[in-house]
């Protein structure tokens, strides 16, 4: 339990970073928003992997899926934008995770 809320804040933090870094406005709504999508997508994401299918590149395929979705309909953008935004935060929390 006590891994799952770390990886929880840790994905928080870096995901909000990357999204900041394309939207560059309103980080307190974009820290919201990165707080209300990795609540949603995190703990399906571990349920998945550990109960249902243990693939990591399927999982994070999902999550890539489902947060370019929330990522475009919060921010109001462009799906190409929000795929390159959800792209890039799965990528570093990703590579961060491996390396932790």
């Amino acid at each position: 339990m006590y891994n799952l809320i770390i990886a929880w804040i840790l994905t928080l933090f870096i995901e909000f970073l990357v999204i900041w870094l394309f939207i560059r406005k309103e980080p307190l709504k974009l820290l919201f928003y990165s707080f209300l999508i990795n609540s949603i997508t995190l703990p399906l994401a571990t349920f998945t992997y550990i109960y249902l299918y243990p693939s990591f590149f399927l999982t994070e395929t999902a999550v890539f899926l489902a947060e370019t979705v929330l990522l475009k309909l919060l921010l109001e953008i462009d799906y190409p934008r929000a795929l390159s935004i959800s792209l890039a935060a799965n990528i570093i929390t990703a590579l961060f995770g491996f390396y932790i």
